[in-house]
Order: C-alpha cells, then structure tokens, then sequence
C-alpha cells in the first residue's frame, strides 16, 4: 500500500484489505487542462480514476487483479473477456502480469496502469497505423486450433458457414480443465454423421465457421465497433453474433447440428467449436487480414443447448495456429514459406537428419528424403530423432523416419530407402525424376561418403541433376565443412573437395586436426560390425545450425548467380566459440579429348592464377614447374588446384624448358605430408610463346612421367591464347619387353 500511495499519479488510497484484501487507487488519468476542468474526456474516461487492486493470499507471487469501475466505457480497445456483471479490466501489459510485477515491483504494476488510462482517455489504445487490435482473449484455458490463412479463406461477399471434423482432447480436471478442438478437413453434415464420429473418435465435435455477408446497402458488412468479450452462455453467443450481422448463418449451422445429435446418447462427449469470422475496417495487427477470428466451445448435452435462447455456458477459446510450414516460418523471423522451397536431402544420418529439421522449423524442409540405412540403437546417440518403443523400431527405416517427421513440423517430405550411392552412379533417369523432382532447387548431399561425391559427378547424372551442396564433420566434430557448387555445375563437389584439401594444408590448425590419422573409432555389435566414429552429440551438433543457416540462405536468395563457395568452421575444443572462413570458388578450366576414353583435366583459377603470373616473371622464355592435385578413376578426372615452382637449376629458353631436380624430391615430400597424402604430384605444366600444340619432347616427357607413376601424367601447355595438354597412361607390366604408352590430347575446345 505505501508503494502505490508512493506513485505520482496515485491521488489517494481506500483501504479495504481488512474486510476482501482489496485497495482502490484513484489514479490520475493524465487529461490535458480542458478535460480536467470538465472532469473527464469525451470518451469517458475521468481525470481521477478509481482502479481497484484485488489481492490474494498469493501475493507477491501471483500479480493482483485490476478492474475498473463497472460503468466504464466498454467500448476501449485491451479489454480482458470477462461477463458483463463484473467491471471491466484493462489489458495493461504485453505479457504476463506476474512476471511484471516481478521484475517491475507495484510501482511498475501503477505505472502501467496509468499509462493505459491516459491513452484510454485519448482514445490511442489502438494506432490505426498499426491496424486492429484484435479482442483480447489472452489468458484461456481452452483453444481452437487451425490453420488461420485457411479459415480466411472461406470468406466471401455473400457470406456462409462450413463445417470440420474436429476431434478434441481434454486435459485436467474441474476448474483446471483445459480443452483443445483440432479442426480437421472439411465435413458434410449427412444424417448419419454423429454416429460416424462416436465410431471413429469415441466423442463427437464438429466445428462451425461462420463468416458476415453484404451490408444493407449491398457493400461489405463491417464490424467497426471494438467491444470486449462478454460471451458466457448460447445466448449471449447469438447476441454477439448478431451484433456482426451473423445470426442468420450461424442459427443455420447450429441449426442443423441440432438435428443431426437427436438420438445420441447424453453420455457421449460432444462439444461444438463455434468459429466466428469478423471483417473489420483495417488489416488485424501482425497478420495483413482484415478478419479477425473469434472461436468458442460448447459441451453439448442435448440438442437443446444450441438454441438461440439456451443458458449452455460457452467457453471463451484462443485460436491457436495449427503446425505448418507457414507457423514454422513465421517464428523463426523468416519470410512467409506461402511457396516452400523444394530440395532433396541426401542421407538421413546424424547431420543430415539434424540439418533437415533445423530447416523445417523454418519452414523449409526438405521434400525429398534418401537414404538406404535403418535406425540402430547407438544412432540415437546423435540423431536428430528420437526412439520409438522397441517392436516400431525394428525397422525403422531412416528416410521414412525423417520425412515423417519433417512433415510433422508441417512440411511436405518423402522419404526413399535407397542406396545414394547406387541411385548417383547406376539409377535410372526416372528414378532421377523421384528424387529430385524437375523444380528441384539443390540437392544437399550429407552422406560423408567420397564415393558418393564421386558418383554425383558421373557425366550422365551432371547433365541430369541440379547443384549439389555437400557437408561433412572433420575430426571430432571440430571441423565444419560446407561446398556449393557453382551455377552449371561448376566448380564441381569434386572440385570444391580437391580445393578444401589446399585450404587444410595451407592452415597449421585445420591441417593438424583434418588431417590427424589417430581419429577414435567404435566397434558396434559383433562380427560384421558397424565402425563409427567416437563423438558426443554436443560436439556434433555445435556446428550444424550455422551450416543449416547458409542452406535457408541458399534457398531464400536462389542460386541463379554468384560463384562456387566453401565455407570451412573451426569449433573450440570446449565449443565456447567458433571461427567461419568462406572462400569464393571461380568456374575451373576444363581441358577435354577427342576421344571417349580420354581423361579430362580441370584447373582452377588459383593454379591459372599463379601459372599466368610466373609466365609474366620469365619473359621471352619458357617456364614450368609441377602441377599438383588428385586423379579420380570413379570420373576420369584430374583435379589440379596446386602447383610447385621450378627448382633453381631449371633450364628456361625461347625453346625449350627442362624441369630441374634440385630440392624438387624433398618439396614434394614437404607438400605431400602436409596434405597427408590428399594432394600429390600429378603431371608437370610449361608454356609455349606461340599457339602451338604438344611437341616431340612433350610427348616423350609424357611417357617417362607415365612410367614413373601408377596412374595416367600429365604435360600441361599454357600458350597465349589458351591451354593444350597431354595425358599419358602406361600400360602392361613394368617387367614385361613391351610396355605400351597411350597418350592423348586435351585442350580447352576438346580437339
């Protein structure tokens, strides 16, 4: 009582503790001079105020209600529901009032109170700029759950009313009873519909949605007066009703409900969820409709409860939004999913399953599930999802299991038991078209599997599928790795891999954790077990919601533009924090054959790069040095995206250049270990000061590189216009007389 007596805008204080634990403060209202000299303003609101604070034998932990006095104007917007018998309470805060009056005290309670009579005296409790304050109905017990987009949509000029099957679930008991009615799809009232429910529920609920027609004079039927909610029984529900104009629709409705409950047995749980849909001047705050939705439910005994005069109380009910993409969004900060955004998750393993419902509850899940594996007992310890009972586990087969559960956060997702890698490298163009549908925008593939990156690769299935973002966890979890392909599939995820092993080695700490080959692995079951890698679910979930942040990203830009990326995180031992780098990946240079066996050879534009510049070093002579990278058998492909500059004692002439030896065994030694063994030598690169192709000592280089290696060489040639190049493979064992090298030419046109 000293605290709100304390209060500047607390005139006096009546004392009524003693007899109902209760104090009237008169507060100031804050009416500007004229009004005061009036005593009140026009809407009614008087200069002192009396706010009666009723308190309860739980105080301080419960706040203490406020009302007004019973004769204020109804008609103020942040009302509370309440019946018309008791005196209106304002909606003085934007959340709860217990937690207010924690932190705030009852000094804050007073100052809120003051606040909101001041603007109800200058009729700003609703800014039209904001749009409607739709009628308070916080702080109920019982809810209405459905799709809000969906009800609005029903509306028309000529007005209606629909009815849906909707189940209920009770919980709790006496006045702590809590109900929830679960509007289904749509339900045509037939004769037999109350028994159909009773056999299929065990209860029968229906829900009623009623929305206005056209006005008198022909044009839409507005509700532009604010009123709180009064509503206790049938009655005041069709008086309410009618004062938005809809009476007649919902008489009808409930009308024929009436008709089809007769006969039911009074001891069958019925209740009637009425949805009223109100069209207002102006768009409803926080959702860009001018229909606001107004639900109630009804626990129905006999027909007779519906009637227009009937006492059956009626339950105030809060709408809640059913789960779907467009809630999932919408509470993430994101943009409306009215369109989701349609990709293929590849494996439904530890991270792609974890990255698969971080993008559903953005609304963005994916819509294409595969993977070939089912879900085992020590998966659970870092899967996205959780067990089910031991018998529905017995084959719970992953991709099925993740789909299910994407679409449980309101996505649409399929999910396909199939081997990745087998789909990648031997599927079939339709199955293709199953897996990721022709509008497909990326395929994200989280399988850790290098033979599936290969085969995604493949010709056949490049020309066939749409960009491919590929993830996967180095050591332990400390090592985040995500690639985009570039637009027309290049970069390649081939590419981004071969370039990722460059960006380890060049950093001590991403090449001694990466590269580290004392990895932790554990045995599963016995005989032909399971090898998996030793990891707490914390250390492999630390870095997933920043590498599900670039997919939503992704896939709310688009993909038509920009370059190739990798973008490598780098997770703290004690996973306090966390360091992203993101490299820009240009388009490589790809050097073809004539021929079908022959390989391909692909250059970035850091090797181009450096290539170009060391030429620019050597002017009016020829220069080299060592091109270093990675073949691939899966893809007959050579993947160059290092080099090694020419040792000292290399020749350089207008004619010729001859690769010296000096120090060059121990620098590729030196290159090899720091990469461990991902990137080495695979060929030797010089140029030409004119446009001429491979020359007599080009090819014999070619074939002496050949000899010396277990897989094809190659002789690259920068000329001034574009790069030449030969591939040469020996063939026939080393022992034999006769051993024969294949040799073919490559250039950036393929001749």
């Amino acid at each position: 009582m000293r605290q709100i007596l304390a209060h500047p805008r607390v005139v006096r204080v009546e004392n009524n503790l003693e007899q109902d634990m209760s104090l009237v403060a008169h507060v100031d209202a804050g009416l500007g001079s004229r009004w005061q000299a009036e005593g009140a303003s026009p809407n009614g609101v008087f200069a002192v105020e009396p706010v009666t604070i009723q308190f309860s034998e739980h105080y301080p932990n419960r706040c203490p209600e406020v009302a007004l006095r019973h004769d204020f104007d109804r008609s103020h917007p942040h009302l509370l529901p309440g019946s018309p018998d008791q005196p209106p309470r304002p909606c003085y805060i934007d959340g709860h009032p217990h937690d207010f009056l924690r932190l705030r005290g009852m000094h804050g309670v007073m100052s809120q109170l003051a606040s909101w009579l001041e603007k109800a005296a200058a009729a700003e409790l609703i800014d039209p700029s904001q749009g409607w304050e739709p009628v308070r109905r916080d702080r109920l017990d019982d809810y209405v759950e459905v799709d809000a987009d969906a009800l609005r949509a029903l509306v028309t000029k000529d007005g209606g009313g629909v009815f849906f099957r909707t189940p209920f679930t009770t919980i709790g008991e006496g006045n702590r009873r809590s109900m929830c009615c679960h509007v289904l799809e749509r339900l045509q009232l037939r004769e037999n519909v109350a028994q159909a429910l009773q056999r299929q529920y065990g209860q029968i609920g229906i829900a009623v949605v009623v929305w206005p027609g056209r006005s008198p004079e022909g044009g839409e039927l507005i509700a532009a007066a604010y009123s709180p909610e009064t509503v206790a029984n049938v009655g005041d529900l069709f008086e309410r009703a009618t004062s938005f104009g809809l009476f007649r629709q919902l008489d009808s409705q409930l009308g024929l409900i009436r008709r089809r409950l007769n006969g039911i047995p009074a001891g069958v749980p019925k209740v009637i969820a009425v949805t009223l849909l109100v069209r207002r001047p102006m768009g409803i705050i926080g959702h860009g409709s001018r229909i606001e939705i107004l639900p109630y439910v009804i626990e129905v005994s006999t027909p007779d409860d519906l009637a227009p005069g009937s006492l059956c109380p009626v339950r105030l009910a809060a709408h809640r939004e059913a789960v779907s993409s467009k809630l999932m969004a919408a509470m993430s900060g994101g943009e409306d999913v009215t369109d989701p955004p349609n990709w293929t998750l590849l494996g439904a393993g530890s991270v792609g399953s974890k990255l698969a419902l971080h993008l559903a509850r953005e609304g963005k899940g994916p819509r294409v599930v595969i993977d070939s594996g089912l879900m085992r007992p020590h998966n659970y310890s870092r899967h996205g999802l959780l067990p089910l009972s031991r018998f529905d586990a017995l084959n719970d087969v992953k991709a099925q299991a993740l789909s299910y559960s994407v679409k449980m956060l309101g996505g649409a997702s399929t999910g396909y038991y199939s081997d990745v890698n087998w789909l990648a490298s031997e599927g079939t163009s339709e199955e293709w078209k199953v897996a990721w549908p022709r509008d497909t925008q990326i395929l994200v593939d989280a399988t850790g599997s290098p033979s599936v990156t290969d085969a995604l690769c493949l010709p056949r299935i490049v020309e066939s599928r749409p960009r491919v973002v590929e993830t996967s966890l180095f050591a332990d979890g400390r090592i985040a790795y995500l690639g985009l392909e570039g637009p027309g599939i290049d970069p390649t995820v081939q590419d981004l891999a071969a370039e990722s092993y460059r960006i380890f080695a060049a950093n001590e700490t991403l090449r001694n954790l990466a590269f580290n080959s004392d990895g932790t692995t554990v045995s599963i079951g016995q005989g032909c077990s399971t090898v998996t890698a030793r990891m707490s679910d914390a250390c492999l979930s630390a870095p997933i919601p920043a590498m599900a942040r670039q997919i939503s990203k992704l896939l709310n830009e688009g993909l038509t533009e920009g370059l190739g990326t990798i973008t490598i995180g780098l997770v703290a031992d004690d996973l306090l924090s966390q360091t992203w780098w993101k490299h820009e990946i240009p388009s490589f240079i790809k050097l073809t054959g004539d021929h079908q066996d022959a390989p391909s050879v692909r250059i970035s534009q850091h090797v181009s790069n450096q290539i170009d510049k060391t030429i620019g070093l050597f002017q009016g002579v020829e220069t080299g040095g060592v091109l270093i990278g990675r073949f691939n058998e899966s893809t007959n492909s050579f993947h160059i995206v290092d080099l090694i500059e020419a040792p000292a004692d290399s020749k350089f002439t207008a004619s010729l250049f001859s690769l010296g030896i000096a120090g060059l065994p121990e620098l590729i030694a030196e290159h090899a270990a720091r990469s461990h063994g991902t990137l080495y030598p695979v060929g030797t690169w010089h140029n030409h000061l004119s446009d001429t192709s491979a020359s007599k000592t080009d090819y014999a280089t070619g074939v002496q590189l050949a000899f010396g290696q277990r897989f094809p060489a190659v002789i690259l040639i920068r000329t001034p216009s574009e790069y030449h190049g030969l591939v040469v493979e020996a063939s026939g064992a080393t022992n034999e007389k006769s051993v024969l090298a294949t040799a073919y030419r490559v250039s950036e046109k393929g001749a």
